[in-house]
């Protein structure tokens, strides 16, 4: 069988799987197992690009061992990855960057080939293959790998494509703020993200107290009015990256990056804006009893992340009026 009826009968097979229910990882690892039978590789593999975070991540891949993985998601410095997020990288022959361990995945080789994968201006990752075959790339093999190259790129298009859709927030009417459903999908991720990189993250979340009291007093037009303004001072008091949500009278943030004595200057804003100007009508005035803890110092899953800073809220609440109560680990 000829170099490209063995593109044509690889290109068929994963497009013909497109009709069934297989995800786009799943189609990228059949590709890279493909191309292992069909080639003399050592390893094939996706990267994808983290587009928030800036790290990256295996989308797909055949011949590189778990361990190895997991240490380069530790790494900080990957030349291979840089050189081939810019443009076409091709180790071969006398090449000295053959014997850098920043330029090579898991295995010693003869020859390596990367390329980014770019999709309307945008790079979503790069594809790299490396053989201990020095011939490997021939005019026709390096088509044929830009080709499954392009494959790979519309897998990381459609991947990327379904979180975007899968994350668009539910906004509650009254505050503008996410819900609370959001709030949760955000800590996942943040937490995730954060057991990956290394990253930190602070966990505020905001009792709004006499809510009820206005609304009973008052009616439900005022306090949302009441409600709203307070949402909005808290939202003026936080980074563009910083995620608020609400529930009834809570309000939830997730502070990615951020430490616990950040997190609590942040609060104390917070509590300073309250104080200088209140929020209500009548002799009713909204407070806020918030709670302040920290991933992962202070729990490294939201079943026990969740409770210290609840516990907070309350310390928070005995305290009476605008307060804020840190957890101590």
């Amino acid at each position: 069988m000829s170099a490209s009826e063995t593109r044509l009968r690889i290109e068929n097979e994963i497009l013909a799987r497109q009709e069934r229910k297989y995800s786009e990882e799943e189609q990228a690892n059949h590709l890279m197992n493909l191309l292992m039978e069909n080639y003399p590789l050592l390893s094939a593999s996706v990267i994808a690009l983290d587009p928030e975070g800036g790290g990256v991540s295996v989308f797909g891949q055949r011949g590189l061992s778990g361990h190895f993985i997991k240490e380069m998601y530790a790494r900080k410095d990957q030349p291979l990855i840089a050189a081939a997020l810019k443009g076409e990288v091709e180790v071969s022959g006398n090449d000295a960057r053959a014997k850098s361990p920043g330029f090579r995945l898991e295995h010693d080789y003869k020859v390596l080939y990367a390329v980014p994968c770019r999709l309307q201006g945008e790079t979503l990752g790069v594809f790299v293959v490396d053989s201990m075959h020095p011939d490997l790339l021939t005019q026709e093999t390096r088509h044929d790998f830009l080709a499954y190259a392009r494959i790979s790129t519309l897998f990381l298009a459609l991947r990327n494509l379904q979180k975007k859709v899968s994350r668009v927030p539910d906004v509650d009417m009254v505050t503008g703020l996410f819900t609370f459903k959001f709030f949760h999908e955000v800590l996942h991720r943040e937490m995730t993200r954060g057991k990956k990189f290394g990253h930190s993250a602070a966990l505020m979340f905001l009792k709004v107290r006499n809510l009820r009291e206005m609304n009973e007093v008052y009616g439900h037009v005022p306090a949302d009015r009441a409600l709203a303004e307070v949402a909005a001072r808290i939202r003026s008091s936080l980074r563009e990256v910083d995620y608020v949500s609400r529930s009834g009278g809570n309000i939830y943030v997730v502070m990615p990056g951020t430490n616990k004595a950040d997190a609590q200057k942040t609060a104390m804003k917070i509590v300073e804006g309250m104080n200088s100007s209140p929020v209500g009508q009548g002799d009713i005035r909204l407070t806020l009893a918030i709670g302040i803890a920290t991933f992962p110092k202070d729990g490294d899953s939201e079943k026990v992340l969740i409770p210290h800073v609840e516990s907070m809220v309350h310390e928070s609440m005995r305290k009476g009026g605008n307060a804020v109560s840190v957890f101590k680990e």
